[in-house]
This record gives structure tokens, sequence and C-alpha cells, in this order.
């Protein structure tokens, strides 16, 4: 049995069939990479146009659910984590609140001096050292970020590695330093990754992604500049316009 369309409802019959496809989706009824009735057998199922089923597919796709391989047919995609940007956030709560395990890698931790661009994003003085922070953020121990962030020595002598694994960044800086990130500002531009980036991220070279460049505040004190490669058909940030 297959649910029925109700042509009385104020609601399109297009509407109600991408509905019912999309919880078949959500349920794990339709599991990623799973090839769906063809265009065909969803008029017979439900009984409706070619017009109304290649409408709600369509929409499906652009909305990432679906995708299409050509003369095999049309498939489930595997759901992009969807961070909005409405509010200041931090990645290992944002993916809780997704459904997900968060975990991360350090991949380098040290005092360096910065570099100009770093210096004049931090507004540090020329000869200032840094901690630079090279992580692996990922979601059910799938890659999806890989971040390099700088912080101020001067005003984060006690941080400490294994205090970072333990509590993240942010819950480090709040419980040995006493000091609450609660602002950001980012910008994003489209990249593709270099050979590097893409060996961590389980990717291929010149893959998409997208490069975010975040500077976070507490209060009015610059406490980190961070770099983001982030994986282009993993991820992706939206918007509240109000």
């Amino acid at each position: 049995m297959h649910a029925e369309l109700d042509e009385t409802l104020s609601t399109s019959l297009y509407s109600q069939l991408k509905k019912i496809i999309l919880d078949n989706i959500k349920s794990g009824k339709w599991p990623v990479n799973t090839k769906i009735p063809t265009e065909v057998q969803l008029c017979d199922m439900y009984h409706v146009s070619r017009i109304t089923v290649r409408q709600a597919l369509n929409d499906l796709k652009q909305d990432g659910f679906l995708y299409r391989k050509q003369g095999k047919g049309t498939f489930v995609r595997e759901p992009k984590l969807e961070q909005n940007l409405s509010r200041f956030y931090s990645f290992s709560t944002e993916i809780k609140k997704m459904g997900y395990t968060p975990s991360t890698r350090i991949l380098n931790f040290e005092v360096t001096g910065a570099s100009p661009k770093v210096l004049q994003k931090l507004k540090l003085n020329p000869g200032s050292k840094v901690y630079a922070i090279t992580r692996l953020r990922l979601a059910d121990s799938e890659p999806v970020v890989l971040e390099i962030s700088y912080l101020p020595y001067s005003i984060s002598k006690n941080l400490k590695e294994q205090d970072i694994n333990n509590f993240g960044l942010y819950g480090t800086l709040i419980k040995t330093i006493g000091c609450h990130p609660n602002k950001a500002e980012e910008s994003f531009e489209a990249v593709l990754m270099n050979q590097e980036e893409a060996g961590y991220l389980h990717a291929k070279p010149k893959d998409a992604a997208l490069r975010l460049e975040r500077c976070t505040y507490a209060d009015s004190k610059l406490v980190e500049y961070c770099i983001s490669i982030i994986k282009g058909d993993k991820y992706t940030y939206k918007i509240t316009l109000m």
C-alpha cells in the first residue's frame, strides 16, 4: 500500500508527493545510494502525472536529497550537514544537534611567530607569538573540516593540547583562561582543494570546497583567527535574513 495523494487539499499534489519521498528517505526506507522508483513507476504508484513526479524529483535534487546517474536512474544522496549562520556557534555543539557524533584530531600544536596576515587579523604587534593549532573535525568519524586556529600567545599561555582534546578549543578557553568566546566574523569563498587538504578530507585534489576565515571575539577581545577548508559535498551553510 502507498499513501494516497488528496486533490482536495490546498497543498499541491507535487508537494504531497515530495513529502512522501522525503519521508521515505528520512525514515531509512530508502537508504543512501538506493535507486528509487522510476518516474513511470511513481506515476503508477501515486496516480499522478509525469509532470507532477518530475517537479517533485527536481525539487528534491536541488535540495540535495537525490542525484541522477545518466542512463541508470535516480538515487538517494547522502545528506549534507547544515550549519545555520544566524548565531554564534561551535562545531562540536552544532554537530551534536544534527544527530551526529563529533570528534577532533589534533594534527599540529605549536607556539610560533605570526605571519603578517595573522598579525593583522589578530591586531598583534610585530614579533608577537601565537599558538597554531591544526585540527581535523569529524562527524560520525567522517572528516568534514580541516582547520588551523591562531590564538594570541599573550592571552593563552596556559593552553595545553590535552585540554583541547578533552574540552575542545572554546571549552578550554573557558575552563583554563576564563575567556568566553561569544562573537565571530566569518567570510567564505569557493576553492579547490590542494593535495594535502584532499588527503586529510578523504577527497581528490581539485575537489570543490569552501574556505572559511573566522575571527572570534570574547566580548571585544580578539581571541582566534581560524582558516577552515570544508568539504563541499558534506557540509552546507544556511543564512537566515530578517
